[in-house]
């Protein structure tokens, strides 16, 4: 593929997972310079050489004219007897890491870092149990400095519509709150925010855990991770399917948001 220089056809099904999946891709070849070309489709390649990403679970299919990456299940965090938890390992993330093989010094990758996070969280696992690769990703992202995980009270642009159980006059009065209180007043406040969902089975646990304690905000965000995806997907309704996973793409590897 690299040897000849042949365009690289990138393609997915014009979905939301599909967009964030190719955008990393996208990204390191174009800093690299290196002929692509991007389709969003429900039909299979009809061009040689090409990076598909599919909707089932499988591992990788590597032939030699082209890959597809899908969905896997693998190892994630150790438990406390030394046993491993499985999780989905999205494609998302596999591209990510396709993507720093591809061009490790790409600066529009290194600005999509945070998104690395986006597939797992989009993925039906938070809504069922833990999930510790999402987990693991989360926390390696955080110690490397990639973003910054905070409480909901100190995120400056939230998408309200992901905490349904709160109105919007009671997180903005949290968030006033939030500022000049001490430790004690600010286990109270997000007392206060979690007792009305508490003890209802959806959102799961783990994902109230992520909504309200656990933000993450990439370098220069205003809007968390979940806020962004949770607006994006508004695009599906308002635009036709194609149009929609273009223009995510898009606007990741142009700005590193969307």
């Amino acid at each position: 593929m690299v040897r000849n220089r042949r365009p690289i056809l990138l393609i997915s099904e014009p979905t939301l997972e599909g967009s964030l999946s190719l955008a990393p891709i996208e990204a390191a070849l174009l800093d690299l310079r290196f002929p692509y070309k991007r389709r969003f489709t429900h039909s299979a390649p009809d061009y040689e050489p090409y990076i598909q990403i599919t909707g089932s679970e499988e591992k990788w299919k590597v032939r030699k004219t082209g890959l597809s990456i899908s969905t896997i299940i693998v190892d994630g965090l150790r438990g406390r007897f030394g046993d491993f938890r499985k999780g989905p390992l999205s494609t998302v993330a596999q591209s990510h890491a396709l993507a720093l093989e591809i061009n490790p010094l790409s600066p529009r990758l290194r600005r999509m870092r945070p998104w690395i996070l986006s597939g797992n969280w989009i993925n039906e696992a938070l809504d069922t149990t833990y999930d510790p690769v999402f987990s693991f990703l989360r926390d390696y992202l955080s110690s490397e400095g990639s973003i910054r995980v905070i409480p909901l009270t100190e995120v400056p642009i939230l998408d309200f519509n992901n905490y349904f159980w709160l109105s919007r006059h009671e997180i903005e009065g949290a968030s006033k709150e939030w500022k000049g209180s001490e430790l004690e007043n600010r286990e109270l406040i997000m007392n206060q925010l979690v007792s009305p969902i508490i003890n209802s089975k959806l959102p799961s646990t783990a994902r109230v855990e992520e909504l309200l304690w656990h933000c993450v905000l990439g370098s220069g965000w205003e809007s968390d991770l979940a806020s962004q995806i949770s607006l994006v997907l508004s695009n599906w309704g308002n635009y036709a399917p194609t149009e929609a996973a273009s223009n995510v793409a898009d606007s990741l590897v142009s700005s590193g948001m969307i």
